[in-house]
């Protein structure tokens, strides 16, 4: 055989691999056996032996190539890969209710249908609609990923991370076959940018933990950590060697490409070889959604029929979005989540399970709140072994009657948080006492003994009275929380700095607080020991260099990053990115007037404006991003008043048309007006994010004027 015959018959072995890997990952019906698979791909392998040109990084031999990666690399997304927000309607049963009663099961469908209406009734609101059409599909319990196909050709592969930026790991996704190396276009765009959930099918992960125990290797817990584990693997030879798949449901950056509903993207992923939900449904109001949830994915709470059961894969939830993505821009994000959609968790999915309570300890978090936790037997609920579990503060114990002894009923709380149902009243042990909190721990902090205050604390949007150690700047319980926090990948990702090692740190001497940490040498910390005196058990060298490296990188990060890190009330990660998009450092940050205009509540002050005006010059980037945002108000404005003449219009010439009509459209009328009030008040500040408020801005201008925040700041300086 010449060249030219090898070359031709390659690229015949190549496109027939191609399209039986197409079959048998997308399309769920393979077409040859796994012998005659083998010989094909084995042909292909032979020729590129004998002709080494022919092995391109196109060629589906090149699924598993190169040497294994010292460490990823760290990439910003061309747009911010967001979460979902959940909803979830309560299931707690009321005194009249068996947990798993006929009626508790009725009263939770009508929750499920209240939450969903609501969602519905918000979006309704917000697009001034009579109906919305959604798309329906199941949330993956995968690892999130991103592919880039630059011209058609896999260019790049990104782990999620925070949203922000995630992980390089081309090498990793090139070694998954389900997901092509080249899309099935003719004339592919200059950049798609899809998303998805990488996952281990069911029944291959049975196998694989199979294969695990029978080479007497620990088994995964569930298919997520093993899923989780592979992507992380800088060797792409050993991510091959697990069965992983991708399923596809979104686009992020586009050039040269674009879609007008989220059905239409689906529908145009699966066309381009990607493999994409094998269960979706589009509904045209929310009555269809209602009825396809109950018809096609709880099924009256009947596990084998169920949406799960036609799946391959695990998921977690009921994901629900608008279909129309030019409806996307004018719903109102949240926080870290977009308007558009929500992820329902569906109540006879939360499988809970029964074990005993053997005893409640008390933890000490970074801000002093105290938070009782259930030391549980050991029990297996939705895919892992649960040991412990949330019991939130003294008011929720003391409304659950939960006492130690007790058989208590585990969920994970949205499917991820373990957490204490409810008591098993029936089976409580004779003598079980009442739980007192503070008799428990002898009315003083548990890890340092000083005083203790109930305090209104934040959980999440609510406010909730808890008890708080009083000695800030001494508590060792607070000090390690602190460091875990400034340490975790969301913060600085100092490697190797949690959990133990910031307890052992702060017990040493060698840090007091998270600062501290960039003064720390290698010789010392390597000699730190994380075992007792009697079974020493030292940190390391190598974990020591780790850390030393990850506190030198830690130096240029953003400021967004640090800003999260030091953990200001009320900053959380997105508040943290706004404000860092608008000031240049810390002391700026001190210094705002911005914030000042802010926290004085007059958003259109035009001391405000002429300060939010400064700050867009002296940045490029954000001057351009705040002009796309004036462009994209000013055209939904003249939208919107396009709308308005033809309601006034039809409103002059109803003198035919019923009174209802009338009605109608004089609400309509008004409901236009106030809609274009609200957008041209926002249109002068549209480079400032709504999530800074004057909650916010308080918040931070109250900690620069703290001794705590003037510390900070000197020392920052000290440091470089």
């Amino acid at each position: 055989m010449n060249a030219t015959e090898a070359r031709t018959r390659h690229a015949q072995l190549a496109a027939e691999i191609r399209a039986h890997d197409r079959a048998y990952y997308v399309e769920a019906a393979p077409r040859i056996s796994d012998f005659e698979y083998d010989r094909l791909y084995q042909e292909l392998l032979d020729l590129e032996k004998r002709f080494p040109e022919l092995a391109t990084p196109e060629s589906p031999s090149q699924r598993v190539g190169g040497q294994p990666l010292e460490a990823f690399r760290r990439v910003t997304h061309r747009l911010p890969m967001l979460s979902l927000e959940k909803i979830r309607a309560s299931d707690q049963p009321t005194k009249e209710e068996e947990p798993d009663s006929e009626k508790r099961k009725r009263r939770q469908d009508e929750n499920t249908l209240e939450e969903l209406r609501a969602f519905d009734a918000t979006l309704r609101k917000q697009l001034g609609r009579s109906a919305i059409e959604y798309v329906m599909e199941p949330k993956v319990d995968g690892v999130s990923i991103g592919a880039h196909y630059r011209r058609g050709k896999l260019e790049l592969g990104v782990t999620r991370g925070d949203g922000r930026a995630g992980d390089d790991i081309t090498a990793n996704l090139r070694a998954i076959k389900a997901i092509p190396l080249e899309l099935n276009l003719k004339d592919p765009p200059e950049l798609l940018e899809v998303r998805g959930e990488a996952y281990i099918a069911r029944a291959d992960f049975e196998k694989f933990n199979a294969r695990l125990e029978a080479a007497g290797e620990a088994p995964f817990p569930n298919a997520r950590n093993a899923t989780a584990g592979a992507l992380k693997l800088l060797d792409p030879r050993l991510v091959a060697q697990r069965p992983l798949r991708a399923v596809f449901y979104a686009v992020g950056a586009c050039e040269g490409i674009a879609f007008a509903t989220h059905a239409e993207t689906l529908e145009s992923l699966k066309k381009f070889g990607l493999p994409t939900q094998p269960e979706w449904w589009l509904c045209r109001g929310i009555d269809e959604v209602l009825e396809c949830y109950s018809r096609r994915v709880v099924c009256g709470y009947h596990e084998e029929k169920d949406l799960r059961s036609r799946v391959p894969y695990d998921i977690d939830g009921i994901v629900l979005k608008a279909n129309s993505i030019g409806d996307w821009e004018r719903l109102p994000s949240k926080a870290r989540a977009p308007g558009y959609a929500i992820v329902h968790k569906p109540i006879p999915w939360i499988t809970p399970a029964e074990t005993r309570l053997r005893a409640i300890t008390v933890q000490v978090g970074r801000t002093g709140v105290l938070t009782p936790v259930a030391e549980l037997e050991p029990v297996f609920v939705q895919g892992s072994t649960i040991a412990r579990a949330t019991l939130h503060n003294e008011e929720e114990i003391r409304r659950k009657d939960i006492r130690i002894g007790d058989t208590v009923v585990i969920r994970k709380a949205g499917m991820v948080i373990p957490e204490v149902m409810e008591v098993v009243q029936s089976r409580r042990p004779p003598g079980a006492k009442e739980f007192d909190f503070l008799a428990h721990i002898g009315n003083r902090c548990p890890a340092c003994g000083g005083p203790l205050a109930r305090e209104k604390v934040s959980a999440g949007d609510k406010q909730e009275v808890a008890w708080r150690c009083q000695n800030v700047g001494q508590c060792p319980a607070q000090k390690t929380r602190r460091i875990e926090y400034f340490a975790q990948r969301k913060a600085l990702d100092i490697e190797s700095l949690g959990g133990i090692v910031a307890e052992k740190l702060v017990d040493s001497g060698l840090v007091s607080e998270p600062l501290d940490l960039f003064a720390l040498e290698l010789a010392p910390l390597a000699a730190l020991n994380l075992g007792s005196p009697e079974e020493p058990r030292v940190f390391g060298e190598k974990n020591a260099a780790k850390a030393i490296e990850a506190l030198r990188r830690a130096r240029s990060l953003p400021l967004a990053r640090w800003l999260f890190a030091i953990g200001i009330p009320n900053v959380g990660e997105q508040i943290a990115y706004e404000l860092a998009r608008l000031h240049r450092d810390f002391q700026d940050l001190a210094d705002s007037g911005l914030l000042r205009e802010i926290q004085a509540g007059d958003k259109a002050s035009p001391a405000l404006l002429e300060e939010l005006r400064k700050r867009l010059e002296a940045n490029p980037g954000l001057r351009a991003e705040a002009e796309a945002a004036r462009q994209r108000i000013g055209g939904e404005i003249a939208r919107l008043r396009a709308e308005l003449e033809d309601a006034l219009s039809r409103i002059e010439q109803g003198a035919e048309a019923g009174a209802e009509d009338r009605a109608a459209l004089k609400k309509r009328r008004d409901s236009l007006k106030g809609r274009i009030k609200t957008l041209e008040s926002n249109l002068p500040t549209a480079g400032l994010s709504q999530e800074i408020g004057a909650v916010v801005a308080r918040s931070v201008l109250e900690y620069f004027g703290s001794a705590q925040g003037r510390t900070l700041l000197k020392r920052l300086k000290e440091l470089g």
